[in-house]
């Protein structure tokens, strides 16, 4: 799949869909702070569909955009925002 880059809390981020092992749907890798490699970036499972794919996007973001949060209110936060959004008709093209 295509690679998206999007700006997020200022920083510029690869996102991409691959095929993840194991039990995760995405991972958010962010590089130590004052690290150039650019060594961050989103993977989302490209076998998700639908409102879990678009709850796991959301996740992502998240992490991306308030490194510092808890997991737990990061789950619940992008599931809220997910029944939100959906709630108010957003699908995927």
């Amino acid at each position: 799949m295509k690679l998206h880059r999007f700006q997020i809390a200022s920083r510029i981020w690869p996102w991409k869909y691959v095929r993840l092992k194991g039990k995760a749907d995405g991972w958010t890798f962010a590089a130590e702070p004052g690290d150039k490699s650019g060594g961050h970036k989103i993977l989302i499972n490209s076998r998700l569909t639908g409102r879990k794919r678009l709850r796991i996007e959301l996740h992502e973001f998240l992490h991306a955009a308030f490194p510092d949060i808890a997991e737990d209110v990061i789950d619940a936060r992008s599931t809220e925002l997910c029944r939100i959004l959906t709630a108010l008709g957003y699908k995927r093209k």
